[in-house]
């Protein structure tokens, strides 16, 4: 058995620059712990996928996806606002951003500025903007993700993609919910028999 069989090829960091997207997914990731500020707070996910770009995967070229987290927050100053009214082309007060329903974002078309990160190893969606008027809006036919923590169905989870699925998993919410049941006999040393 070598090493080398068993990892997953690395996939190269999209290239730097503009590039037209389409949301293909909206995924409420739950409570996310962060080691950095030792706190958890609410997250969710926007995958867009690349027209323009490929990745070989599981030996077919597949269309080319990116992907940005958020705290989710109405608050002016969080990220997501002023990224969700940049992608929209509208400002939105305090009260007007609690009211956006995110899933409605799935299917629509912008402009992804991506930047590489200080290493060059991850590719950043820095900003996004709506595309240029009159400029046509890709189509897919990837099937669309819209994934709520709060409305749980094993089944749709099940076909999520597995690195989504192993986000969910660190959420506090399923950790609660899939605790392990089963007790565990423990014997004390004095018990415990090791053959010699």
């Amino acid at each position: 058995m070598r090493i080398g069989d068993k990892e997953k090829p690395s996939i190269p960091p999209l290239e730097p620059g503009v590039y037209i997207g389409i949301c293909i997914g909206v995924v409420d990731l739950g409570d996310q712990y962060s080691q950095k500020y030792k706190n958890s707070k609410r997250k969710v996910k926007f995958i867009w996928e690349i027209p323009s770009e490929t990745v070989e995967a599981d030996g077919e070229q597949k269309p080319r996806w990116i992907s940005r987290d958020f705290t989710m927050s109405s608050k002016e100053n969080s990220n997501l606002n002023p990224f969700i009214s940049s992608w929209n082309g509208k400002a939105y007060s305090k009260q007007d951003a609690k009211n956006i329903d995110l899933f409605d974002q799935v299917g629509l078309a912008c402009q992804l500025n991506v930047v590489l990160n200080d290493t060059g190893e991850y590719a950043n969606i820095e900003t996004v903007m709506p595309l240029p008027k009159g400029f046509p809006a890709p189509e897919t036919k990837t099937e669309f993700i819209k994934w709520d923590m709060d409305a749980w169905d094993d089944k749709v989870f099940e076909k999520l993609p597995e690195w989504i699925r192993d986000q969910i998993k660190k959420s506090t919410q399923y950790q609660k919910e899939h605790a392990p049941t089963d007790s565990i006999e423990v014997k004390n040393a004095a018990e415990s028999e090791c053959p010699i």
